[in-house]
């Protein structure tokens, strides 16, 4: 392999101040210190903010808009701070910035919707850089988020990633991209793989906010936020016009990305279009079952089924460590033009869209019953996301108003879910178009020295469309030539139509009260409405007519801040938060295993009070650091599965089920079933060892409550970390990450089926509880390594071996075995 020249070219612009000169213009070139690198996109302005200017693909930029003698701060994200003096004696000034390592002035964009300083805020951020993303493989928007110590990501089938934090899991965890959040009215409470939507190609920055976060945010950030930053046009660099390709390609899944991107840079507008296309094939398993289970997760028998080609047996797979039915395809689209108005007013256009072919649920295709695949097809439609969003950004300057963002967006949903049996000719559909219209307003000032208030405004409506249907099929051979007329079944969400309406308005005051103490107060108030209607007949519930709900919700954060010494801080904090019921949780008809979810029509919030303590320490010199992080957390009036009798269904003689879809299934539904705890640790440590050699670490522990009467919480996984030694050296890094996790016990998974007990290795299919039928979750580890060179200034390559030794596992209530050894290679040339 020939070594690439190593560029630091990281995430966002961010506040620079610069340099002057008078006669002759003088000139300042800006590298990374390590590697001599040029840094592109540095902004520089003066100290009271009206002149600006930035670094240029070559790192360089000219001072001339500047005064002499002036005094500038040169700022950028991952670099300490520097200052210098506009000396026009010098025709030219190189300044080199140094990395560090968790800096306590590192500014965070998410928490209260507003900038912050890291040594002002108590809420545990993680921060996923553009410079970490563009030197790690990357497949996924979802597959983005294990780059964070302590998220997990959980997955059913190829196309999928749930990220999971603090044991909260799907609609418990808010997902936000450019300040619009994406939870909608449907996002449910068991897995979700709307984050793989997002392009990791366009993303700049990524912030993971853990524990209760609904000050800024509302309703359901309970285990945390996590918010997308995509890539926005530049003003005024020196190269107007820029285009970067990239691709990447998986040996494991024989996958292919490949992404094409270009912007323009003029002095009052700019523009940035990017598209991608990503081809994932087949995932091969590892095939070292180091876990002692010989058979686990082979995938012995497969179905050919498709939408349109039809078999009527199951077939013999002859490479059975080849998860057949787990490849898809996937087109992103993003647009943005960004326009400088007067008075350094800024306006965004943001535009994005995401399609996807069907994605087939590997994990209920590999569902077994009476020992045959019970399902011939049960896919996920194409899967499209639009986002449709303008953002103005103002600078009035005034006391209670110095800068302000107002936020609008439109975004709509298609998804659909198509399912049938072996030994039927019956295609069910269920197909969902959600509608979300939502306006934001974020202000902050700072009113003295000491004291610094954000508020704003947040109003969202979602309008769920839900119809399902079941069409015969016409087959000839193995050709579908045609679909039946349409007949109604049971939709999954109220067939006549549902919304949700969401109106609050939020406050957050920051008083540094001393030098060593920051205090934080916040608060949101919120009212929430839900509306849903049925009107079919071919309903579960024969009972249900509508459902509404109406509910207020006032949601604090109080929190403190201590810096004993440059080298500590302390962080405590009380919050608490809520999720509102959706149409999701209150409205599902759906069948999963043998036992059918059904609506209820009584469901009501619960809320989350958490309590935070923990420290973070640093080396004198700052390139040490060592973090640890405790909370506990009590869930009130906790929403779960249940038993659940529908008293109006006469199908079948026993009250406890139904007949659905030809079979007779036991009936659950959500409940709010009394107050549950969640606890647990966070450990992240960073030691640099010599100007080279840097030694990455983290533990993740959560725990939760055993109730007798309601079983094990949910999505609690067990203790699992990383650790990873990198190597870098002027234009090559190499790195050694080793992923583990350990096992769990059956006895603690939850009896609602979050958890995916039955995806566990069988070890007595006699026994009569599931929890003696299956062993549990095994311990696994994955040791990978990976490499980074930089060939010139416009070409970068990245190379890796994954699961260097072939382990066979599956990540924690996941549907589908990782990928076993794989070989990526990465390829990024700028035009």
């Amino acid at each position: 392999m020939c070594c690439m020249k190593y560029l630091k070219c990281t995430s966002a612009i961010f506040f620079l101040l610069g340099s002057l000169s008078v006669g002759q213009a003088q000139a300042l070139r800006v590298f990374d210190a390590d590697t001599n690198t040029p840094l592109e996109s540095v902004a520089i302005f003066s100290e009271d903010r009206k002149r600006s200017t930035l670094t240029g693909p070559e790192g360089n930029a000219s001072l001339s808009i500047f005064l002499p003698n002036e005094l500038v701060t040169v700022q950028y994200f991952g670099y300490e701070t520097q200052q210098l003096t506009v000396d026009f004696s010098k025709t030219t000034t190189d300044l080199f910035l140094v990395l560090e390592a968790q800096n306590l002035d590192e500014v965070i964009l998410s928490v209260a919707r507003s900038q912050s300083k890291r040594n002002e805020i108590a809420e545990k951020v993680a921060v996923i850089s553009s410079e970490t993303i563009r030197k790690n493989p990357m497949s996924t928007g979802a597959d983005l988020l294990a780059l964070t110590p302590g998220v997990r990501i959980q997955k059913s089938q190829g196309g999928g990633g749930s990220p999971v934090l603090r044991g909260f899991e799907a609609n418990r965890v808010l997902l936000v991209v450019d300040g619009v959040r994406m939870n909608n009215a449907i996002y449910r409470s068991g897995h979700l793989q709307n984050a793989i939507t997002l392009d990791p190609n366009t993303i700049e920055r990524v912030e993971v906010m853990f524990g209760s976060s609904s000050v800024g945010y509302g309703s359901d950030a309970l285990g945390g936020v996590i918010h997308y930053y995509t890539k926005s046009p530049v003003l005024n660099r020196s190269k107007k016009w820029r285009t970067r390709v990239s691709s990447e390609f998986n040996s494991a899944t024989q996958s292919g990305l490949y992404h094409a991107s270009a912007d323009i840079s003029k002095e009052k507008w700019g523009s940035l279009t990017s598209f991608s296309f990503s081809q994932f094939g087949d995932i091969r398993m590892g095939a070292n079952r180091t876990h002692g289970y010989k058979d686990w997760g082979l995938s012995n028998y497969y179905s050919e089924n498709t939408s349109h080609y039809f078999k009527e047996e199951q077939t013999l797979n002859p490479h059975p460590n080849i998860q057949r039915n787990t490849g898809y395809s996937q087109y992103d689209f993003l647009q943005k033009f960004l326009v400088q108005l007067r008075g350094n007013h800024q306006l965004l256009f943001n535009l994005q869209y995401s399609t996807s072919s069907n994605i087939n649920r590997f994990d209920k295709l590999n569902e077994n019953k009476e020992g045959m695949l019970r399902f011939s097809e049960w896919y996920y439609g194409p899967q499209k996301r639009l986002l449709v969003s303008s953002q103005y950004k103002f600078f009035p300057e005034k006391k209670w108003l110095q800068k302000g963002t107002l936020t609008a967006a439109y975004q709509n949903v298609l998804e659909s879910r198509n399912k049938r049996k072996f030994g039927s000719l019956t295609r069910s559909s269920q197909e969902e178009t959600v509608q979300v219209l939502s306006l934001n307003g974020d202000f902050s000032a700072q009113l003295t020295p000491k004291h610094q208030v954000n508020y704003g405004f947040e109003g969202v409506y979602n309008n769920v469309y839900s119809r399902g249907y079941s069409q015969l099929l016409n087959v000839s051979g193995n050709d579908i030539n045609s679909l039946g007329i349409p007949l109604a079944i049971a939709s999954r969400y109220p067939s006549d139509g549902s919304d949700t309406q969401t109106y609050a308005i939020y406050g957050n005051w920051i008083w540094k009260y001393a030098p060593k103490w920051t205090f934080n107060l916040g608060y949101r108030l919120t009212h929430y409405q839900l509306s849903a209607r049925w009107k079919e007949t071919a309903l579960i519930d024969g009972l249900l007519d509508s459902v509404s709900l109406s509910q207020e919700a006032l949601t604090w954060t109080l929190a403190a801040v201590h810096r004993p010494s440059e080298q500590w801080q302390w962080n405590v904090l009380l919050s608490n938060g809520f999720k509102a019921p959706n149409i999701d949780d209150i409205g599902k008809i759906r069948e999963n295993s043998g036992v059918l979810v059904v609506p209820n029509a009584f469901l009501r919030p619960e809320y989350a009070y958490n309590f935070d303590l923990g420290f973070t320490v640093f080396s004198k010199d700052k390139r040490n650091q060592l973090s640890l992080r405790n909370y506990i957390t009590l869930i009130s009036r906790h929403i779960v599965r249940s038993n659940y009798i529908v008293f109006s269904d006469v199908t079948t003689p026993d009250q406890n089920t139904v007949r659905y879809d030809g079979e007779e299934l036991p009936t659950v539904t959500n409940k709010n079933l009394g107050d549950r705890w969640v606890y647990g640790s966070a450990l992240d440590t960073k030691f640099k060892l010599n100007s080279s050699l840097e030694l990455i670490g983290n533990l993740t522990f959560t725990g939760a409550d055993h109730n007798t009467n309601y079983g094990p919480m949910p999505s609690i996984s067990p203790l699992f970390g990383s650790f990873a030694l990198s190597y870098s050296k002027a234009r090559f890094q190499i790195r050694s990450q080793l992923q583990f996790s350990t096992s769990k016990d059956p006895s603690n998974f939850s009896l609602g089926g979050e958890d995916g007990l039955e995806e566990t290795p069988l070890i007595d299919p006699y026994a009569t509880l599931l929890t003696a039928q299956h062993a549990g979750a095994p311990a696994w580890s994955d040791l990978s390594i990976l490499t980074n060179y930089q060939w010139s200034e416009k070409v970068n390559l990245k190379a890796g071996l994954e699961n260097l030794f072939d382990i066979h596992y599956r990540t924690f209530a996941s549907g589908v075995s990782a990928p076993g050894r794989s070989f990526r290679l990465g390829l990024q040339v700028q035009l």
